[in-house]
């Protein structure tokens, strides 16, 4: 894998990209959670848009701004084995006279401002990429065909501060909403376009289809990709193990609450769909009374 780092200068090279560092940074050190990190970059932005950067005579914007996410997520992966020296007598915390370790607390709450610089300059890099047209990983992140169809959409129903990465994140979500509460159903309508916006049904499946990647986001993704202000919570006062309960059961109170939203947009869907369905019958109905008992070998004349 051709890496955008090298080992000449490696150190300096690290400080000054992500400018909180201080220690001297080998290479060799953080090599594999650099190549960690270079897949998931590739994973996100595709193979040809990371192969371009090495037929580049100066980095570009694009270039500089994946080597920085790279770097900063390299760190985040090597940080947590770096607090602990390996010697012969088992692991033993690194200290001296100058330094002292860091509490549990301050150690999570660095963890989790580094969590969110990542991902906000992940929404910057995504971002770059669509005004730019420099298309994502497709095989993995087409999304022009879902319910909802960009983040546009998205953030007509529910603002999530432009974060085109949580939108991306949630795509497995909307692409299950489709499949298992629409689809289902809605049935052959769901090729009638027409039909289900004129009726207002589609507002409804697009405004529960949200609530429902909300709500299995909540669930199962990091809250740290969630940015910050998008969700209400109530500053939690205690630390430790007590807050991280208390914050995990807030969140899953969140999923709940867009859980009941959905639910009740998905009854008016089905409500909607079985007056239409009740419609078409009274007019096949209709027709069927207008059938006057005449055939072509009746021998009457059509005046």
């Amino acid at each position: 894998m051709k890496l955008l780092f090298s080992k000449e200068n490696f150190s300096e090279q690290f400080k000054a990209l992500l400018g909180f560092v201080d220690a001297d940074m080998r290479f060799n050190r953080l090599k594999s959670s650099i190549e960690i990190a270079t897949s998931e970059m590739i994973d996100l932005i595709g193979q040809s848009v990371y192969d371009s950067f090495f037929n580049e005579s100066e980095p570009s914007e694009i270039h500089q701004m994946a080597k920085y996410a790279i770097a900063l997520q390299a760190y985040r992966i090597y940080a947590p084995t770096a607090d602990l020296a390996v010697t012969n007598n088992g692991r033993l915390m690194r200290r001296d006279e100058h330094n002292v370790s860091a509490f549990q607390w301050q150690i999570e709450e660095n963890d989790k401002g580094l969590a969110n610089l990542y991902y906000r300059h992940l929404d910057r890099l995504l971002k770059y990429m669509n005004e730019h047209n420099i298309t994502i990983h497709l095989q993995k992140y087409d999304h022009s065909k879902l319910i909802i169809p960009n983040l546009k959409t998205f953030e007509s129903f529910f603002n999530i501060n432009e974060s085109h990465y949580l939108y991306l994140k949630l795509i497995p979500a909307i692409r299950d909403f489709e499949a298992s509460e629409i689809k289902p159903r809605v049935r052959d309508l769901y090729q009638d376009k027409n039909t289900l916006v004129s009726r207002g049904i589609w507002y409804h499946i697009q405004s529960a289809c949200v609530d429902y990647a909300m709500s299995w986001g909540l669930r199962r993704l990091n809250i740290q990709l969630f940015p910050n202000g998008v969700l209400q919570t109530s500053k939690a006062i205690s630390q430790g193990e007590n807050k991280k309960r208390g914050d995990k059961l807030e969140y899953l109170e969140l999923a709940m609450l867009f859980e009941k939203d959905y639910e009740k947009k998905l009854k008016k869907i089905e409500e909607e769909i079985a007056r239409i369905h009740k419609e078409n019958k009274s007019v096949q109905k209709g027709n069927a009374d207008l059938d006057l008992g005449f055939c072509v070998g009746d021998g009457f004349v059509d005046l």
